[in-house]
């Protein structure tokens, strides 16, 4: 099975979910990869792409997706089915005649998430329900940050200006009470990116929520609103703040119009495994461990012909051994 971010149960329009979706693609992303294993078997590269009817993709579907209705079958098929309008790097289907032709270029698993969110998202009349369900995604955090020994956790913490209005509210926060240390996320949860301008888009969504948080860390310094934080829980002025912005999975470099904020991914916080305390952790937010050049990675020099013209590109060549981020 594919890997994604989302939860099988997510709601993909239609009545479909993303367990659905995945299960098909899982079984289209099987196809591409035995095409790519004939081509190099037989040095043939006709055979990376390998054409289907569809009924005969239909027939295979329900034998493989048994618990996948006919109907949401045929409805992946379809948002998965190149037409104009949609991107061909969400769209791997090509239709021709009464058949489609599987692109195994345009397939992979880590692409899980953006293939099925913007394939059913390219409709405007469903944008709206998934926008809306993907912001409600703040709870994975909430879920992952309670494995936190010692951790209190809560999520959409209100709150209020001295004239009773609403000031915002935080999206996630977790406290260690005995140590008074706290983490304050601001989750936004965009589609993933598969190409540089979509990954600036991420990059903006990060750049944004920052000014967001940090207009309502100013106003809380200030005096000007108050938390209400759940009873129990220790003053929020006798806290140690560490506030950061939480993205599914892409990391932001870019440098924030805030001081003092980070910018995370639960990909990321997730491969760090469960932390020790929620020091650790603020710790690895504040200082992240990151793959290093020449340790880890290399850029090199790659150069091909194009027609008559020579193309130079950088190519990032990573080391044996598989790195992963690590508490420091």
């Amino acid at each position: 099975m594919p890997e994604g971010q989302v939860p099988d149960t997510f709601p993909l329009g239609e009545g479909m979910t993303a367990g659905d979706m995945a299960s098909v693609l899982a079984v289209i992303m099987g196809l591409a990869s035995l095409c790519e294993a004939t081509a190099h078997r037989l040095s043939r590269l006709e055979s990376t792409l390998a054409h289907m009817s569809i009924p005969r993709l239909m027939a295979l579907l329900a034998d493989m997706c048994p618990t996948v209705s006919e109907a949401h079958q045929a409805l992946a098929v379809e948002r998965l089915t190149y037409r104009t309008g949609p991107s061909c790097r969400t769209s791997p289907l090509v239709p021709y005649g009464d058949a489609v032709i599987i692109c195994p270029p345009l397939i992979t698993p880590r692409a899980v998430d953006p293939i099925m969110l913007r394939s059913a998202a390219h409709d405007s009349r469903g944008f709206g329900s998934i926008g809306r369900e993907l912001g409600n995604r703040a709870t994975a955090w909430t879920e992952w940050l309670r494995a936190t020994p010692g951790a209190l956790v809560a999520e959409r913490v209100p709150a209020t200006r001295a004239d009773g209005r609403s000031a915002g509210d935080l999206d996630v926060v977790a406290v260690d009470p005995a140590r008074r240390v706290g983490l304050c996320f601001e989750i936004k949860w965009p589609i993933e990116a598969l190409s540089l301008p979509e990954a600036v888009k991420v990059e903006n969504w990060a750049t944004s929520a920052a000014r967001q948080l940090d207009r309502l860390r100013e106003e809380l310094r200030a005096g000007t609103a108050t938390v209400l934080l759940p009873s129990g829980w220790p003053p929020f002025e006798s806290i140690d703040w560490i506030w950061c912005v939480g993205t599914p999975q892409q990391l932001c470099l870019r440098p924030l119009p805030a001081q003092a904020m980070h910018v995370t991914s639960l990909r990321y916080v997730q491969a760090l495994g469960t932390p020790p305390d929620l020091a650790t952790l603020s710790d690895a937010l504040v200082r992240p461990d990151l793959p290093t050049e020449g340790v880890h990675f290399k850029v090199a020099k790659r150069s091909f012909p194009v027609g008559g013209r020579q193309v130079h590109l950088d190519a990032l060549g990573l080391v044996p051994g598989q790195w992963r981020p690590r508490f420091r």
